[in-house]
C-alpha cells in the first residue's frame, strides 16, 4: 500500500472517530459533550486533520516522481536534434518551464496506436510480419478523448469576423487559416445518455413598471417573459469508419502510424459532420440541424445550376439577400449572434466568381486574398450541405460531448481478408451532441 493511501485511511479512521462522538451525544437528547467526549473528539479531530495533510502532500511527492519516470520511459519520442542549452525563449513544449530543456514530440493518434501494448505485442508476434493466413486481432485501443480530437483545431476569438475595409495597391500576402464546421461548435463531456429542455423561441416582455395605485391597477404587474421549449435526448452514439491495409503495412509501425493520421482525421471528421448537420434522429442516427424543430429557415427563388455545375448569379444574389434576412432572424432572437456562414463549395466558389456588370469581381478576385466573409461574418464550406443550401447562426449553440474517446481496432477475420493478407482498421469516436438553442440557428434554402 503506498504511503498517502495508508495516510489517508489512518485520517478517515480518525474522522469517523470524531463523528461518532458527536452522533453520540447527538442521539442522547441534542446534550452536550462531557469533558473526556470533548478531549477526545479535539484528539481525533487534530489526528485527521494532520494525517491528511501527510496524505496530500505524499501524494504529490508520489505524482511528481510518477511523472518524472513516464518522461524517463519516453526517450525514444525525445527529438534529439534540439539544443539542450536553452532553446527558444518562447517555446513551451520544453521541460522546466519556459525557454530550455529537453522537448518531447508530441505523439499523433497513429503514434499512440503503434506505441500502444496491444500493437507491441503485435509486433513481437510477428516480428518478421505476418504470413499469409495468419490472423490478426489487435484488441481495441483507446489513443485519445475527444479534447485531444480537437486539441489542434482553430476557434474563432472573437464572436464574429470584423475585417476593416481596406484597399491597398498590391497583392494581399497574409496567409489565413479556413476554418471548418466542426472549428465552429462547442465541445465538452458527457457521463451517457440524457434529457435537456431545448429553447425553441424566447418572448422577452421586460418593462418598466410604475409603482401601483390600486389593489387592481393591471399596469404595475410584473412583467413575465415567455419561453417556447422541447423535451430532447442527447443519446451517446458511436462514430465510426473504417479501411483496409495491407498486413505489410500494419507491420511497419511509422509508415502506418502516418497513414492512420491522415484517414483518421479525414473520415471520422466526416461522418461527424455530416450528423450534427443531416443527421435524421431514426434508425439509430443522431438528429442534426436540418431535422431538429425550432431551427429558422430563410427561402429565396432559385434557378437550375449553370453548365458548369454552379450556382448562376441570378441564384447568388438571391442567395445573398436571403443570408442576410438569416442573419437578421438571430439577431431579433434575444442574445443571438451569428459567428459563421456555413455553405456547400459551389456556393462558395459562386461568391468568389460574382461579377458587376464591367466584369470586375466583387470579391478579392482571383490574384487577392481579401477577407472570406459574407457580411462580415466568415465563410466556412461543409461538402455535406446541398449546393443551394447553407447554415448560419451562433454555433456555441450546437454541442459534441466526448464520452468513451477515440478508440481504433485492427483484425483481418473480416470477408477473406487472411488469405489476401488484408487488415480491416477501424475508427471510433463515442460523443453525443446536442443543439442548446434550435432558434438561434438558421437554414438558407431554395424555395420548394
Amino acid at each position: 500500500m503506498e504511503k498517502w493511501v495508508r495516510l489517508l485511511k489512518e485520517a478517515q479512521a480518525a474522522a469517523k472517530a470524531a463523528q461518532e462522538i458527536a452522533a453520540k451525544a447527538k442521539a442522547d437528547g441534542d446534550r452536550e459533550l462531557t469533558e473526556d467526549e470533548a478531549r477526545d473528539y479535539a484528539k481525533h479531530y487534530a489526528l485527521a486533520q494532520s494525517k491528511k495533510t501527510d496524505s496530500d502532500t505524499a501524494k504529490k511527492a508520489a505524482d511528481s516522481a510518477a511523472f518524472l519516470k513516464s518522461i524517463e520511459d519516453s526517450d525514444d519520442d525525445v527529438d534529439d536534434d534540439v539544443d539542450l542549452g536553452g532553446g527558444d525563449p518562447n517555446d513551451l513544449g520544453g521541460l522546466g518551464g519556459k525557454g530550455g530543456g529537453t522537448k518531447v514530440k508530441h505523439r499523433s493518434f497513429g503514434q499512440r496506436f503503434v506505441k500502444s501494448a496491444e500493437y507491441t505485442a503485435f509486433q513481437k508476434a510477428n516480428p518478421s510480419g505476418v504470413g499469409e493466413g495468419s490472423p490478426v486481432d489487435i484488441g481495441k485501443v483507446k489513443v485519445g478523448s475527444l479534447d485531444d480530437w480537437f486539441s489542434g483545431r482553430k476557434a474563432l476569438t472573437s464572436p464574429q469576423a470584423r475585417i476593416q475595409n481596406i484597399r491597398v495597391p498590391m497583392v494581399d500576402m497574409v496567409d489565413r487559416d479556413r476554418l471548418t464546421f466542426l472549428d465552429l461548435i462547442s465541445r465538452g463531456q458527457t457521463a451517457g445518455n440524457f434529457e435537456y429542455v431545448q429553447v425553441i423561441a424566447v418572448t422577452r416582455n421586460a418593462a418598466v413598471v410604475p409603482e401601483a395605485t390600486s389593489g387592481t391597477d393591471a399596469a404595475a404587474l410584473k412583467p413575465v417573459s415567455e419561453l417556447s421549449t422541447q423535451l430532447a435526448d442527447a443519446k451517446v452514439y458511436t462514430y465510426a469508419d473504417g479501411y483496409d491495409v495491407t498486413n505489410q503495412l500494419l507491420a511497419d509501425a511509422p509508415a502506418f502510424a502516418t497513414y492512420m493520421d491522415a484517414e483518421l482525421r479525414y473520415s471520422l471528421d466526416a461522418v461527424v459532420e455530416d450528423k450534427i448537420l443531416n443527421g435524421t434522429g431514426i434508425n439509430g442516427q443522431p438528429k442534426g440541424i436540418y431535422n431538429t424543430t425550432g431551427v429558422q429557415s430563410v427561402e429565396y427563388t432559385a434557378s437550375p445550376v449553370g453548365a458548369d455545375g454552379l450556382p448562376v448569379d441570378a441564384t447568388v444574389k438571391a442567395f445573398i439577400r436571403a443570408a442576410r434576412i438569416g442573419i437578421l432572424k438571430v439577431i431579433r432572437v434575444a442574445g443571438g449572434n451569428v459567428d459563421a456562414i456555413v455553405l456547400s463549395p459551389e456556393m462558395d466558389a459562386a461568391l468568389d466568381l460574382l461579377q458587376d456588370n464591367d466584369g470586375r469581381y466583387y470579391s478579392g478576385g482571383p490574384f487577392g486574398g481579401g477577407a472570406n466573409t459574407l457580411f462580415g461574418r466568415p465563410r466556412v464550406t461543409s461538402e455535406k450541405l446541398i449546393d443551394t443550401h447553407a447554415v448560419l447562426g451562433d454555433f456555441k449553440q450546437v454541442a459534441l460531448l466526448d464520452r468513451e474517446g477515440l478508440s481504433v481496432v485492427a483484425f483481418n477475420q473480416h470477408k477473406d481478408y487472411a488469405q489476401r493478407n488484408m487488415t480491416y482498421v477501424r475508427g471510433e469516436l463515442r460523443a453525443a451532441q446536442v443543439i442548446w438553442k434550435p432558434a438561434r440557428l438558421v437554414i438558407v434554402k431554395p424555395a420548394a
